[in-house]
């Protein structure tokens, strides 16, 4: 598996919705239209939470409170949060390009214990997840009767030209 490939794709697909996110006026980005997340904002805001405090406590051993760092998000103006939104997917892009047998452990949040997840696994949980909350990112533009867009891999791979 190409994780490297992968983060491209990720990051190409997050700008266009971060392009798409540009245009909206900051009282639409706030504004509460998707359960239970609440505004784009919001789904902003965790998507970064979820790579960036896992990156930095799990596989960078760093120790950082998730409620500062999530609160410092919400606070940021929309062009700040989706630039430190690129920033964050650079880091995705960075942790793809390590070899390690590392695994990370995680609560096991369907039961007791905990689970080890290993490097390819924790990769493609935040690439899993940020596409998944980037799809409800585009339904609530819809919703607003905004521009949607596919994020696609193969639209991807077709207009990076890569096979």
């Amino acid at each position: 598996m190409d994780l490297e490939k992968l983060a491209r794709y990720m990051i190409w697909a997050n700008d266009i919705a971060r392009d798409l996110l540009e245009e909206l006026a900051e009282e639409e980005f706030s504004r509460d239209v998707l359960p239970p997340f609440g505004s784009i904002r919001s789904l902003c805001a965790h998507i970064m939470l979820a790579i960036e405090y896992n990156i930095e406590t799990r596989v960078k051993k760093r120790e950082i409170d998730p409620y500062e760092l999530d609160e410092s998000y919400h606070n940021m103006p929309k062009e700040a949060l989706l630039a430190k939104w690129r920033e964050v997917d650079d880091k995705l892009l960075e942790y793809a390009k390590v070899e390690t047998d590392e695994a990370y452990t995680f609560p096991n949040f369907l039961g007791d214990g905990e689970i080890h997840v290993p490097r390819d696994g924790f990769f493609m949980q935040y690439l899993l997840h940020t596409t998944h909350h980037r799809a409800q990112v585009m339904s609530a533009l819809r919703a607003m009767e905004k521009e949607a867009r596919t994020t696609d891999y193969l639209f991807y791979l077709s207009d990076t030209a890569e096979a």
